[in-house]
């Protein structure tokens, strides 16, 4: 072969390659964006279904498994003005965590008593009674899975001081017509990046394409009395 027919050649292999690395993109994005619309109807729906029945709703976020669902509690419901810390959020299982106790405030582990209970330190006790959440079937049958090349890269919402990078995140929806402001963060395998950010009172969510900054902290939370109210 003459050095232009390698030359030719090279160029034709260079832009067959180029097409298909083009194609992947788009598939890419197309499932980050898909992912974005889907969890956008979702807290939309959450926030619709806590006014319509008259409960506490909340969007159930598995970082590590990538999965989310819905739940709900008709039980008095608040949540502590204490905020949550760190980047790390209510772990979801295993044998090493079954007798183990992580307190969301501090991160710190202990020990639980054969006695004890198991819940979300998140979850206030109202007159003696820790309000119990349940899977919300009527909404969707099973937990929904994330695409295999999308993940969510850190959830925020008001009981947080910090965003969670892993272990459990919660986003509570009130019968009132409130909702906590929330800013999910979704990320592909070529790190491009979608923040969906909840409106708390309206329920509407902005699609953002890239990174957005957490909120200042503030000192009180209207929508945190609501619930039991």
């Amino acid at each position: 072969m003459t050095l232009i027919e390698v030359a030719i050649a090279i160029g034709i292999a260079a832009s067959f390659s180029a097409v298909a690395i083009g194609t992947l993109n788009s598939l890419t994005d197309a499932d980050l964006r898909s992912t974005a619309v889907e969890l956008s109807g979702a807290m939309k729906s959450s926030y619709d279904r806590a006014i319509m029945q008259r409960r506490t709703q909340r969007l159930a976020i598995d970082l590590d498994k990538g999965l989310w669902w819905f739940e709900y509690t008709e039980s008095p419901f608040a949540i502590s003005k204490e905020k949550a810390t760190g980047e790390v959020g209510e772990k979801t299982g295993g044998e090493e965590d079954e007798d183990v106790d992580v307190d969301r405030v501090t991160g710190k582990r202990k020990k639980r008593g054969k006695l004890a209970e198991k819940k979300s330190d998140v979850e206030k006790i109202i007159e003696g009674t820790a309000a119990r959440f349940q899977p919300d079937v009527d909404l969707a049958k099973k937990p929904a899975s994330l695409p295999t090349k999308v993940h969510v890269s850190r959830v925020w919402s008001e009981h947080q001081e910090d965003a969670f990078t892993s272990g459990m995140a919660y986003i509570h929806f009130w019968k009132s017509g409130q909702a906590e402001a929330a800013i999910i963060e979704l990320m592909d395998e070529g790190e491009d990046i979608i923040s969906l950010e909840l409106q708390p009172l309206t329920g509407r969510v902005r699609s953002i394409h890239k990174r957005v900054p957490l909120p200042e902290a503030r000192e009180d939370n209207d929508g945190r009395a609501e619930g039991d109210e």
